[in-house]
This record gives C-alpha cells, sequence and structure tokens, in this order.
C-alpha cells in the first residue's frame, strides 16, 4: 500500500532523517516512536508530502508521490492526516468543519455530506454539538472533530501525528479509545505517540527512530519484549516511569 525508499530529510545542514526503508501493508497499525527530535514527526509528514523529502521515494498505491507533476490534493483524499493541534477552522461550526472538503472537492453534495457527518458526529457521541464552534468545545471533542473531518473522506490510510499531546488525561482516554474502535474496525493507520500503553495494544508493528534512523522495525510484542536493543530499551524504561 505504502512505501518508503531510501528517504532522507535535511533542514540546512540538519540531517533529520538519514534513509529510511519502510512498507506499510493494508491493515496495519504501525507505531512510530522514538525520543523528542528523532524526527517521528517529519517522517510521517513526508509520507503526505506536507514536507517533501530531500531524497528518496514515497510509494503510495504504485505511484512515487516524490515526483514532479503528481496532483498531491488528489492523493490527500486518500491520506488521512490527524494533527497535534486540531486544525479545526475556528470561524466553521462543527459541521461546517467537517463537510468543507467533502463538498468543495466534490466528493459529495452537500446534502450527502451533512448526512454523514451527523451520522459519524453520534458515532461520537457529539450529534448535539454539531452547531457548535471549537472554541465552544473541550480538546478531547476538538480531536475527535477532526478525527471524524478525516473519516469523512473515506480514505485508505489516517496518519495520526501525537493526537493526544496536547490532552489531559480524561480527554486523552477518550481520543485514544476512538482510534483504537477505528483501527479495530480495519482502517490502516500510522500513529507517531508517545503513549506507550496504546501502542501496545492497538499497533501490530513499531518502529524506532534513533538519530534519524530507523533502529527497530518489528511487531508490537517484540519491540516491549525487546532484550538486544539498547536504545529502545532505554527509551521503554523512561517512558515507563
Amino acid at each position: 500500500m505504502l512505501e518508503v525508499k531510501n528517504l532522507k530529510k535535511k533542514f540546512g545542514n540538519n540531517i533529520v532523517l538519514n534513509g529510511i526503508d519502510l512498507k506499510i501493508e493494508k491493515g496495519d497499525r504501525l507505531a512510530i516512536i522514538g525520543p523528542s527530535g528523532c524526527g517521528k514527526s517529519t517522517l510521517l509528514r513526508c509520507l503526505n508530502m506536507i514536507e517533501r523529502p530531500t531524497s528518496g521515494k514515497v510509494i503510495f498505491e504504485g505511484i512515487d508521490l516524490t515526483k514532479k507533476g503528481i496532483d498531491m490534493s488528489k492523493m490527500r483524499k486518500k491520506i488521512g492526516m490527524v494533527f497535534q493541534q486540531f486544525n479545526l477552522f475556528p470561524h466553521l461550526t462543527v459541521l461546517e468543519n467537517i463537510t468543507l472538503a467533502p463538498i468543495k472537492l466534490k466528493i459529495m453534495t452537500k446534502e450527502e455530506a451533512n448526512k454523514k457527518a451527523k451520522e459519524l458526529l453520534d458515532l461520537i457521541e457529539l450529534e448535539d454539538k454539531s452547531d457548535n464552534y471549537p472554541e465552544e468545545l473541550s480538546g478531547g471533542q476538538k480531536q475527535r472533530v477532526a478525527i471524524v473531518r478525516s473519516l469523512i473522506m473515506n480514505p485508505d490510510i489516517i496518519l495520526f501525528d501525537e493526537p493526544t499531546s496536547a490532552l489531559d488525561p480524561e480527554m486523552t482516554l477518550e481520543v485514544l479509545e476512538l482510534i483504537k474502535n477505528i483501527a479495530d474496525n480495519g482502517m490502516t493507520m500510522v500513529i507517531v505517540s508517545h503513549e506507550m500503553n496504546f501502542v501496545r495494544k492497538c499497533a501490530n508493528k513499531v518502529i524506532f527512530i534513533d538519530d534519524g534512523k530507523i533502529s527497530f522495525y518489528g511487531t508490537a510484542k517484540e519491540a516491549f519484549s525487546n532484550r538486544d536493543n539498547e536504545r529502545l530499551k532505554d527509551f521503554l524504561l523512561k517512558t515507563n516511569k
């Protein structure tokens, strides 16, 4: 479904990612973990070309997204993205935030989009908030709306960039439960997360990035029972304190 080949990313003289190779299959729930500043979010943003790699390839459903002339607006219909800071439009209602993209991109009529949005809001128990503005929502509610905004596009894969980093513990549990439910229904997803208990329960694959390189790639069970990779072992000990 999605393959990364020898991906490198530099900001000036700073090498952030250095030779990343990765394959994501349909139905995978891949967690990207690692210390702050190791390149986790940069890699995620390279997967849908929000950040363009310095070199290497990102191949999605047989198409190299790094090639010139690729219509990324078309590709992003299939690659959903959920950000740390929600990125909701403050001047639009919850319903309008969710339906904006499918209507603008002519994927659905306004009536179809409104119907689907209300179904999704019902699913996340926010059907009574459809006419509210983002400032009237809690952080957890905003992030659930952001996730639904991605789901309404019916993507093939969703990328989550630290979706709970701006939330308190109670709201974090709400959002993680929603993401796990989506995963259990078969959605392919890539998650950058510092919530190791969630990674353990939800991910079927884990990569550990250290100093811009993949230091470990395996199943969640292998990651958490690791005895050989000292850097990963040290990282997990610190995050579990």
